[in-house]
């Protein structure tokens, strides 16, 4: 089933409406509304989509879904009155998805979802028809508008990454698509300044596997606090690592093998910039696609297509300088797993971390950035970072008299950077999703 009215969507949220029309999909930003979309007005932190829907009606929308409290003009287009638009949303999704017949797998954990998502993806095409999120719509609100647009119900799988920035948020969005198998990639500081504790953290990504829906829980088992998750919810649980050959499915020099006694052998000349981490999450696609029939053969035929998400270790050769642009996001723990999958310089060339500063930490902010700083003395000859957090990174590699320097705008960065490459060096290029390194590439 796939939405296309508004008396659709009127029924599945059990609300009488006196006029239809048709709709050919939803939209939460006036900027983004394409004729025949319903314009759901959600009231944010900052921005209450009440106030634009002149916008939506001038993009040609069908009709509105507005707040009771909404007493403005409707600009002649049919409008359903809820009492909270963003759980209307929510509820919509989560109705659509009970209608259907489509296995769902859910992933989460604090690194590693997106890539997991598109290697798992890649892998089940090769026996199904598949939909997942889109880039990294993981949210409260990106869940929801996945399943409503970019879902028709045909699906044999349907493959969702779901993050959180505070606690409840995996236990809202398993609520709205209960899980038949659910992942865990892996736990960290990420987002922390809104947590506790790691284990803290741990815990509310445990949620993934609470619903009773879910049958297995794929989990890695070289995360803290693994014991108490193995715990979590009533699913059996499926271990996959890169340290343990106790797990279930464990990766020995480019080996994937099974308690089973099953080998699968990868060949890292398809992915010469595969970096372990990597591997570790094409590890956990490939439990789960064991885990819903597919044959390691079809996962052969499958490899040569795994590429990884856009600024996610990218390779590019400028001027005779490799970049590796891991830009999109950064945490302390993504930052190290970089640093050790850096290619090696050619000769006279030499390893440069440009390292933006760690954002959303809180109190955990200068420890991560020093840990960074003590792993990159071990992998790099010099650094380059943006951002008063960096400040620890900075105090370290100072006091180890190793050649560093510290800017708080990128332009002054990218000038003192043309004046040191060479041809043959390596450049990472890595930070929280703000400091917008990427762009690095376009101005040196």
């Amino acid at each position: 089933m796939k939405l296309t009215s508004l008396k659709q969507i009127a029924q599945l949220l059990g609300i009488e409406i006196l006029n239809d029309c048709p709709i050919n999909g939803v939209a939460v930003d006036s900027r983004l509304v394409t004729p025949g979309n319903v314009f759901f007005a959600l009231i944010g932190e900052k921005v209450d989509g009440h106030a634009f829907l002149a916008q939506a009606a001038k993009a040609k929308a069908s009709c509105f879904v507005v707040n009771k409290s909404y007493k403005g003009d409707h600009f002649g287009l049919p409008i359903i009155y809820v009492d909270d638009t963003t759980i209307s949303l929510q509820l919509l999704a989560q109705k659509l998805l009970s209608l259907r017949t489509s296995k769902i797998v859910a992933i989460t954990g604090s690194v590693g979802k997106t890539t997991t998502k598109d290697f798992l993806t890649t892998i089940l095409e090769q026996k199904y028809k598949v939909s997942k999120t889109i880039g990294n719509a993981n949210s409260q609100i990106g869940v929801p508008l996945t399943i409503l647009n970019h879902t028709d119900g045909q699906e044999d799988v349907l493959v969702i990454e779901m993050g959180m920035n505070k606690p409840g948020q995996i236990a809202k969005l398993v609520k709205i698509a209960p899980p038949d198998i659910a992942i865990l990639t892996h736990v960290a500081l990420t987002h922390a300044s809104n947590f506790k504790s790691l284990k803290n953290i741990a815990f509310e990504k445990g949620e993934i596997f609470n619903h009773p829906k879910t049958k297995i829980g794929m989990i890695n088992y070289d995360i803290e606090n693994i014991e108490e998750l193995m715990k979590f919810g009533t699913c059996s649980k499926v271990s996959f690592s890169l340290l343990s050959k106790g797990s279930d499915f464990y990766f020995d020099d480019y080996n994937i093998q099974t308690r089973k006694g099953e080998i699968f052998k990868l060949d890292p000349a398809l992915h010469p910039y595969f970096g372990k981490h990597h591997y570790q999450n094409l590890m956990a696609a490939i439990a789960a696609a064991r885990y819903l029939d597919v044959s390691f053969e079809e996962i052969k035929r499958a490899e040569p297509l795994l590429v990884l998400p856009e600024k996610r270790f990218e390779v590019v050769e400028k001027k005779g300088v490799v970049f590796v642009n891991d830009s999109y996001n950064a945490s302390e723990i993504s930052v190290k797993a970089a640093l050790e999958s850096l290619p090696e310089p050619k000769k006279n060339g030499k390893k440069i971390a440009v390292i933006g500063e760690l954002l959303e930490l809180g109190k955990y902010s200068d420890q991560c950035h020093l840990n960074v700083g003590i792993k990159a003395l071990q992998h790099v000859d010099s650094m380059m970072l943006l951002g008063k957090g960096c400040l620890p990174i900075y105090d370290y590699w100072k006091t180890n008299k190793k050649p560093v320097e510290l800017f708080l705008s990128r332009h002054e960065l990218v000038e003192s950077l043309k004046m040191k490459l060479n041809q043959g060096d390596v450049v990472l290029l890595k930070g929280s999703n703000s400091n917008q390194l990427w762009k690095i590439l376009e101005e040196v």
